[in-house]
């Protein structure tokens, strides 16, 4: 896809909105979830930055990566509450948060209460497992915002995003902007 870059002392504003149809594109149409799907823009692309735009709807859900040099997120949920974030090169970030595997010390209390004859137990302890889990993902969804909101990534040479999702049929790495 060609996409204009631009030397790093010219100036340059951008809107996503206004941005040309072939920097312009989508993430997550190969998701079979249709909550996947993420409208994208790359507002800004040369030798040094990559600035991407996502328009993010509440309850989309986000497709697990990495980037190889990090990436800088800019998210607007209104012009007034603004956040900074920084994921260190190689981090997985973003999809839907791994299932909680039990501590050593609950495998342990397993096996003693299932060698002790007391599954009943045991299977409250599970349920009660099961539900902190719940607990721990409703509190999280209570603190997302409400509305849409626009995020705008900042990604470094040499702008390699691995997609390593089980959504995906196959981890594959992408090199500058991220369109599926």
């Amino acid at each position: 896809m060609p996409i204009e870059q631009r030397e790093i002392t010219t100036p340059k504003r951008a809107n996503p909105y206004t941005v040309p149809p072939d920097q312009q594109g989508w993430r997550g149409l190969g998701v079979a979830n249709a909550s996947a799907k993420r409208r994208a823009y790359t507002l800004f692309w040369n030798e040094q930055v990559l600035v991407c735009g996502l328009l993010l709807i509440p309850g989309e859900r986000s497709i697990r990566h990495s980037h190889e040099t990090g990436e800088l997120s800019i998210t607007f949920s209104d012009s007034l509450h603004p956040s900074v974030g920084y994921t260190p090169g190689g981090l997985l970030h973003g999809g839907e948060p791994s299932a909680a595997q039990p501590s050593e010390g609950a495998a342990l209390l397993t096996e003693v209460l299932v060698a002790a004859g007391m599954p009943e137990l045991n299977r409250l302890l599970e349920q009660m497992l099961e539900e902190q889990r719940q607990l721990r993902q409703t509190i999280e969804e209570l603190k997302a915002p409400v509305g849409p909101r626009m995020l705008i990534d900042i990604l470094f040479p040499p702008f390699e995003t691995t997609i390593d999702d089980p959504v995906y049929l196959e981890k594959r790495t992408i090199v500058g902007p991220w369109y599926d």
